[in-house]
């Protein structure tokens, strides 16, 4: 059956990836300004219409010419709605400061300037409306009045435009403007992955849940999947609409309306987003870069409590100062922010942030990363780190990824990452991802390995460190194993883990770039582990010879003394047989020098050790294993009493000697029998 989708609109245009949004104080004639100039009044609620109070967004479009749309938001002004004001701002490209020209620059002009400003939003528009109140020279005063007021902010060198809605004059000259704006405007950038957060949440008879927003990143098409956060449910685009027109695809930097199928409109909150699913994770900590207003009334402390205000999210929370006991007016600093609701973010939003009680705008800034961990105050390392991401610096910031896994990933191959897990974790999209990694494996930082048909990628640092814990763990077991040629690998891992689970927890914390040294990464993952010891091998540091690694420059040890006492040793066992001595008989008679060297007999594999400590000469099993052959070919299977007389032994040596023949599958167990396989 086919599904119902959103009404379909007579008209086509080419939506501009761009958003104009209002500000300033409250009945500064906003919402009339937008009227004028799209003839759409963006007051929807009945409450809005009773009190001619803008009290919520309102949404409206301008037509730039016949063929080409752009989406406008308008925002309250009076200070008790602020945090609506914010819900809008945060997705702006260019804003329309109005100002009335009978009152001048008042306290939410202000405040709405500072918001601006810590947004970052660098295009804008002033306008002074209601100039048919107000005589030229009290007009020119005002001018004067705005200039100093924005001097030093991103509106610093915004046009200054006087209208008068009533009259309609300026409203034209402001329409030429803005299109003259828009074009020095870089559009937001679709080669993101998709995210939207939703300001509105309704629901349409016919078609089901019905969400608004702005797209912050990537694009979305009719049918795709995606995923609602931070619930992190999984849902269907059933339907697009961008300015009142059905689309099959909406991209960056549009506003939308998505209708959603495999959810209601009531289990959908204004600050959830829309996301590719699996893409972001919500967070209660955020690593962040604040500044504080310079019109801030006070420093802030550390841990105070906040309004954190990010895309259409308003969570409560504390700040954490990492970098200083108090933040001033005017300052910058690297801070957590401990929220106590999940937010979705990603690196290089901008968020603001209000003091608790009262609520008024103190600050702003934008995020760093997500996080999983409380950082410590006045960690050099972790602000080393935080210092780098706030560079915006993308290759150093890919390459700090790859150097630093405490903060969020805890997955199956810590610091060999993909370009999927890079590209999740420094929110970049998976092309950009892998332009920069190659460039980084281009430069020597970063080297690739494929491991047993998986693909994982290592910054050299990590490499070097898991390299040198190899080459240590090789040179000490040589020193205490003199006489033998090498060590199994899987026993030299388990000694390299062994050797990092037992090390000091400062020198497991010691991961990423260090004035001291490279990383100390974590060498109990097989994945590094296996990819430094290939890199060893083709260096021609580590060699193997039957199966056993050594250092290169390893030799045998023995001295006269030791293989005098080999000799004798071996001569006694070939004598002895199928009844050899025992190891302690050895060491009894021959000393030291007795274990020594019994390791050197089966280092050469003159002798066999079976499971349970016994020792026999190898000719003295391969003479045994053709006995066995003959004595099966000619009678059938054998029992234990049946090979302990063949051999002449005991069963002392017996069952052993049918158990190891049984573990290197020369016979095979039946109930109480063995036969030759």
């Amino acid at each position: 059956m086919k599904q119902a989708s959103l009404p379909q609109s007579s008209a086509a245009h080419h939506i501009e990836h761009i958003i104009i949004g209002t500000a300033g104080h409250i009945d500064h004639g906003k919402t009339s300004l937008v009227k004028a100039l799209t003839g759409i009044d963006t007051d929807r609620l009945p409450e809005e219409k009773r009190r001619g109070l803008t009290i919520d967004l309102g949404f409206a479009y301008l037509d730039l010419d016949e063929n080409r749309r752009v989406s406008i938001v308008d925002v309250p002004g009076h200070e008790r709605f602020v945090k609506n004001m914010l819900v809008g701002a945060t997705s702006i490209n260019l804003v329309l400061l109005v100002i009335a020209a009978d009152d001048g620059v008042m306290p939410q002009t202000i405040e709405h300037l500072e918001i601006i400003n810590l947004l970052g939003i660098k295009h804008g528009l002033i306008v002074l409306t209601k100039k048919d109140l107000v005589t030229d020279e009290w007009l020119a005063i005002v001018r004067e009045d705005v200039k100093k007021t924005v001097s030093g902010t991103s509106l610093e060198h915004a046009p200054i435009i006087p209208v008068s809605v009533i009259t309609g004059e300026g409203i034209e000259t402001c329409e030429t403007m803005i299109k003259e704006l828009i074009a020095q405007i870089q559009v937001r950038n679709s080669i993101r992955v998709f995210r939207m957060p939703i300001d509105r949440s309704f629901t349409i008879s016919g078609y089901g849940c019905v969400v608004t927003g702005p797209i912050l990143g990537g694009q979305v098409s009719v049918e795709d999947e995606i995923e609602i956060l931070p619930m992190k449910r999984a849902l269907r685009v059933r339907g697009i609409e961008v300015t009142g027109e059905r689309v099959t695809s909406a991209f960056a930097g549009q506003r939308a309306a998505v209708n959603l199928a495999g959810i209601k409109s009531v289990e959908i909150q204004r600050g959830q987003e829309l996301s590719l699913p699996g893409y972001l994770q919500p967070t209660k900590i955020i690593d962040a870069l604040l500044r504080l207003i310079k019109s801030a009334k006070n420093p802030l402390k550390n841990r105070a409590r906040i309004r954190f205000h990010l895309n259409t999210s308003e969570v409560m929370g504390r700040v954490v100062l990492l970098d200083r006991d108090a933040l001033k007016p005017g300052e910058e600093a690297l801070c957590q922010f401990l929220l106590e609701d999940f937010v979705t973010t990603e690196r290089e939003d901008r968020f603001i942030i209000r003091a608790y009680s009262p609520a008024y705008t103190i600050g702003g800034g934008k995020v760093l990363r997500n996080n999983t961990v409380r950082l410590k105050r006045f960690q050099e390392k972790a602000l080393h780190i935080l210092k780098i991401l706030a560079s915006g610096n993308l290759p150093d910031i890919v390459e700090q990824a790859y150097l630093d896994n405490t903060h969020v990933y805890r997955g199956e191959r810590p610091f060999a990452f993909t370009v999927g897990d890079i590209s999740r974790q420094v929110n970049i999209h998976p092309s950009v991802a892998e332009n920069v990694i190659a460039g980084l494996v281009k430069k020597g930082l970063l080297l690739k390995f494929l491991i047993e048909g998986k693909e994982g990628i290592v910054h050299r640092d990590v490499i070097a460190s898991v390299k040198e814990h190899i080459l240590n763990t090789l040179s000490a077991f040589h020193k205490e194993n003199p006489v033998k040629t090498g060590i199994e690998e899987s026993q030299l891992r388990a000694l390299v883990s062994a050797g990092f689970l037992s090390a000091p927890k400062t020198e497991k914390a010691r991961v990423g770039k260090s004035r001291s040294g490279p990383p100390f990464a974590d060498t109990t993952q097989p994945f590094l582990f296996t990819a430094a010891l290939s890199v060893l091998k083709n260096e021609k540091v580590v060699k193997i010879m039957d199966n056993k690694l050594s250092l290169m420059d390893f030799k045998l040890e023995v001295s006269t003394k030791d293989k005098g006492a080999a000799d004798k040793i071996e001569e006694a066992f070939l004598k002895a047989g199928f009844t050899p001595p025992s190891l302690q008989e050895i060491i009894t008679k021959f000393g030291a020098s007795g274990k020594t060297a019994i390791s050197l007999l089966v280092e050469q594999k003159k002798l066999m050790m079976l499971e349970n400590g016994l020792y026999f000469h190898a000719m003295a099993l391969t003479k045994l294993k053709e006995l066995v052959r003959t004595h099966v070919t000619r009678n059938g299977p054998m029992s234990v009493a049946q090979f302990r007389d063949m051999s002449g032994t005991t069963r002392k040596y017996a069952v052993p000697l049918l158990e190891y023949f049984d573990a290197i599958h020369f016979t095979k167990r039946t109930g109480d029998v063995r036969v030759v396989l």
